[in-house]
Order: C-alpha cells, then sequence, then structure tokens
C-alpha cells in the first residue's frame, strides 16, 4: 500500500492496486515496481520515477507535466492518451515491450535507443523525435505519424503497417523488412508494377 504521507518510495512492490484520480505530486519513487496497478486519470505532475518497473498497468489518461523518468520500463501496459512530449525532458529514459499504446504524443523528445519491441503504437505521434538506434522490432505502427524525425539505424525489422515519409524523415542506415518495406514508397506519385 502506498504511505500517502511518504514522499520518497523506495524498493517498494505494488500490486493490484487502484491509483485512478491518485495525485502523485511531488512524488519520487525510486526502484520501484508497480504490478497489474490502474493509474487511470490520475496526475504525475513533478513526479520522479527513477529505475521503476511496470508490468501489466493500465496508466490510460494520466497527466504527466514535468514528470521524470528514468530508466524506466513498461511491459505489457497499456498507455492511452499520455503527452509525453510534457515530462522532464533531461534525463528521459524509457523501454517499452509488449505494451498497447494510444493517441500518445511523443513529439520533441531525445528517445536514442528506445526500444518498443512487440508493442502496438496506434496513432501515436512522433514530431522532431530524435529515435536513433530505436527499436521498433515487431512493433505494429498502425496510423502513427513520423514528423521531421531523426529514424537513422532505427530498427524496423518485422514492424508492421508502418507510414514513414523519408522526404521528411532521416533514416540513414535505418533496418527494415520485405514486404512491409514497400510503405515507404507510399508517400511517392508512382505505379508499382508487380508483374515479372
Amino acid at each position: 500500500m502506498l504511505d500517502m504521507i511518504d514522499l520518497v518510495q523506495e524498493d517498494k512492490v505494488f500490486i493490484g492496486q487502484d491509483f485512478s484520480t491518485v495525485s502523485f505530486t511531488g512524488y519520487s519513487f525510486l526502484n520501484c515496481t508497480f504490478e497489474r496497478c490502474i493509474f487511470i486519470d490520475s496526475f504525475w505532475t513533478e513526479t520522479k520515477f527513477y529505475s521503476c518497473i511496470f508490468n501489466a498497468c493500465n496508466i490510460s489518461l494520466v497527466k504527466v507535466k514535468e514528470t521524470l523518468l528514468q530508466d524506466v520500463i513498461f511491459t505489457e501496459c497499456k498507455l492511452v492518451g499520455i503527452e509525453f512530449y510534457k515530462v522532464n525532458k533531461t534525463f528521459f529514459c524509457i523501454s517499452l515491450k509488449q505494451c498497447i499504446l494510444l493517441n500518445c504524443n511523443f513529439s520533441d523528445l531525445l528517445m536514442k535507443n528506445t526500444v518498443f519491441n512487440d508493442s502496438i503504437l496506434t496513432e501515436c505521434y512522433f514530431k522532431n523525435t530524435h529515435l536513433e538506434n530505436a527499436d521498433f522490432t515487431g512493433t505494429n505502427l498502425e496510423g502513427t505519424v513520423f514528423r521531421n524525425c531523426n529514424l537513422t539505424k532505427a530498427n524496423f525489422s518485422s514492424a508492421k503497417n508502418y507510414a514513414i515519409d523519408v522526404s521528411i524523415n532521416n533514416i540513414k542506415r535505418a533496418i527494415f523488412s520485405y514486404p512491409d518495406v514497400m510503405n515507404l514508397l507510399k508517400y511517392f506519385d508512382i505505379v508499382i508494377n508487380y508483374k515479372q
């Protein structure tokens, strides 16, 4: 159980707790684990998460403002409507594995080496985002937008449903799999003849 008096929580494990609409303003979590917790409509204003793990949590419509997410791992989590661009950008470092993300905004963030493995990113938004060496392996990117992003050496192996305009994004040395790599031709006014 969360001790609402102690603003610093360290090495705690929270299992199956419902934190919906709870305000975590000013709280710091160090090396904490959240297992199957619910955070719907909660407030993470100036909240600090250091080396925390979220497993199978519902993190929907959480208000983030100057939230610090440093070395935070999300596994099998649902994240809906998170405006990540409002977090503390200085030490922002997250990893997402087998997560479902809907309508999340990652604009103007430094996300080099970020892992999105085997996740579903639906209608998410990346604008002016630094995604060098990011790993989108096995990720479904249905309706996700990339604008003016640096995707140098990003890995899209086995990724699906991406639409990346190569004229406004840097994809130098990025890795793609066939046949989905054909999606890169979507923005060109060309006709592809599949006949040999």
